[in-house]
């Protein structure tokens, strides 16, 4: 029994000892930033890289936390964060901004979740110098729990953006380090759940904690909102210049095949035999004239006819039955890349059926009361992949592409609209409401 109690006496020693407390300190760090890390780029041997990195930075991080804790112990935990970095970037491949925004935000998910969990244990009145199993489950869950919010708040949306997030948020990462060196400072005299200002203070580096992260990680939103409405209207004005350009080649053809075919009529009275058939030849060759769609507005008349060309190259059956005089209430440059953008992605999934006799495009456009409904069709071979309700672009560079709908969408937006897709036994199908204003 003497032998079990002198056993079990030494590991409680170091469980409650300073040489622990620095381990336990940097294994929790380092976790946090293997989560902010998770979607970076792990150079060659990362396995080995890893294993090298994390015994480096645990005999560095106890040693230098030991030595300043002697030294100056209110920065004996700091240490631990600046020896982390040189490791994160030894395995992962990334700029030093991307490196160190990941870096600063494990140093804000580890904090809020020792807050939480040290709040949690002056809450409940525990002995935090005695061992007890529960106590220690207890804090586990509270420390994956807040990791996992911090990973689902957060870290995903770090998933597709690939890199030079770091840069953009580098105001942010200086004023976060800055103000994250305070605050060791501060909780040094401040760990004991038995002060009486304790809870204050704990509920105060909570909350830091908390804004912090969402600032770092909020920026995100802000900045790719900015990123998309530069490309939208970067693709507006491209569809609004494409659109005169269109316009004005199809008003051209339009008043040269009228006069060619006028002229070819005037001929063919006076033409017989040989002469006569080449007439006829010359008279089918501008049978495009025909083709000019005329549904009462010019802007899609314009997008109508160009993309029923390239829909007659592909061999896709291109139909449509559209009001469109209706549509008087909205700009050229909307109706023009609203109705592009719909049937350009139509086209594109038409390409990838193998099937050339199933190719098809059907549009349906007109007004019931007071609102203006369009729906578009077509065969759909692929899975399709929703986000947010709208299908997710299958082009290799996700980033840059898949704007098209979303274009749309703010488009249907600004008019009071509402858009909904949706694919379902092969049809994929567009389906777009618009309120018509009263006439004034």
């Amino acid at each position: 029994m003497t032998d079990v109690l002198l056993a079990v006496s030494p590991l409680e020693e170091f469980l409650t000892g300073s040489l622990f407390g620095y381990l336990l300190h940097a294994v929790q760090l380092g976790i946090a930033e293997g989560m902010c890390g998770i979607y970076l780029e792990r150079r060659s041997r990362f396995a080995l890289r890893a294993v090298g990195a994390v015994v480096v930075y645990l005999v560095l991080a106890a040693c230098l936390g030991m030595l300043f804790g002697e030294i100056f112990p209110y920065i004996s935990f700091l240490v631990s964060c600046v020896v982390s970095f040189p490791c994160f970037m030894f395995c992962f491949r990334c700029n030093l901004w991307d490196g160190l925004f990941c870096c600063v935000a494990a140093i804000g998910v580890q904090n809020l979740s020792y807050s939480v969990c040290i709040f949690c244990v002056g809450l409940f009145g525990w002995d935090v110098a005695q061992l007890n199993v529960l106590h220690i489950a207890v804090q586990t869950l509270i420390y994956l729990s807040v990791h996992l919010h911090c990973f689902v708040l957060g870290v995903r949306k770090l998933k597709d953006i690939g890199g030079g997030f770091g840069k953009e948020r580098l105001v942010m990462i200086v004023v976060m380090l800055i103000l994250t060196a305070i605050v060791y400072l501060m909780q040094y005299d401040r760990q004991t759940p038995g002060s009486a200002d304790f809870f204050d203070w704990r509920i105060l580096f909570i909350c830091y904690d908390i804004i912090s992260l969402l600032m770092l990680f909020g920026m995100y939103d802000r900045n790719n909102l900015r990123r998309q409405n530069a490309i939208l209207d970067s693709l507006r004005i491209s569809e609004e210049k494409q659109y005169e350009f269109d316009r004005r080649a199809i008003e051209m053809v339009n008043i040269k095949c009228h006069d060619l075919k006028h002229q070819l009529i005037a001929l063919r009275s006076r033409a017989d035999g040989e002469f006569e058939q080449s007439l006829k030849e010359m008279e089918d060759a501008v049978v495009i004239y025909d083709a000019i769609a005329k549904t009462g507005c010019k802007p899609l008349d314009v997008v109508l006819t160009s993309k029923c060309f390239i829909c007659e190259q592909e061999g896709i059956a291109f139909t449509y039955m559209i009001d469109g005089e209706t549509l008087s209430f909205m700009r050229a440059g909307d109706i023009y890349s609203l109705f592009g953008n719909a049937i350009d992605n139509a086209i594109r999934a038409e390409l990838k059926v193998s099937d050339r006799e199933r190719r098809f495009i059907g549009i349906r456009a007109s007004a019931r009361g007071k609102l203006f409904y369009i729906q578009v069709e077509n065969c759909c071979e692929e899975t399709i992949v929703f986000k947010n309700g709208l299908p997710v672009t299958t082009k290799p560079d996700m980033e840059n592409h898949g704007f098209g709908m979303i274009s749309m969408k703010r488009i249907v937006e600004r008019y009071g609209g509402a858009m909904t897709v949706d694919c379902d036994d092969g049809i994929f199908r567009l389906s777009i409401t618009l309120p018509v204003p009263a006439e004034g």
